[in-house]
């Protein structure tokens, strides 16, 4: 009967240690994405706004940058790519540019939202991502660096 009972315990300590890393293991593959809200006049029509979003869209997916984007960030040893195409194809995939709002202490404002759909545990090279994105957003936009 003792025998019995041991070997319950270590079956119930095996399925607990189990079930441990399965939450952890879901729990780091839950999507955390970081993105950069850019205020807008709030008297900005609302056509001139999306033609904003989709000139965004449109120069930040071209390859060239998006190539330039994964050498600056380094994805093809990060994340253990075969080659730079691979890389800017993964970006081009988890980018997102839409329209949305921001609070600002003058109150709730437009706003256009550039960023990177990743992991949690992909989020300190989804950071280094979304700032290497703004660079290219600041250089579309004609914004200077200080």
């Amino acid at each position: 009967m003792q025998r019995w009972i041991i070997v319950g315990v270590v079956v119930l300590g095996l399925l607990c240690g189990g079930g441990a890393f399965a939450v952890h293991a879901y729990r780091q593959s839950r999507p955390v994405p970081a993105w950069v809200p850019l205020p807008l006049n709030p008297e900005v029509p609302l056509a001139q706004r999306d033609q904003i979003v989709a000139k965004l869209k449109e120069e930040l997916n071209e390859q060239d940058r998006l190539l330039k984007i994964s050498k600056d960030v380094g994805l093809v040893s990060k994340w253990e790519l075969a080659s730079e195409d691979e890389g800017a194809a993964q970006i081009a995939k988890r980018l997102f540019v839409k329209e949305g709002d921001v609070d600002l202490p003058q109150g709730r404002v437009p706003a256009i939202h550039v960023g990177i759909k990743g992991t949690r545990k992909e989020s300190e090279v989804t950071k280094q991502l979304i700032k290497s994105v703004m660079k290219e957003v600041a250089d579309i936009l004609g914004i200077k660096e200080n």
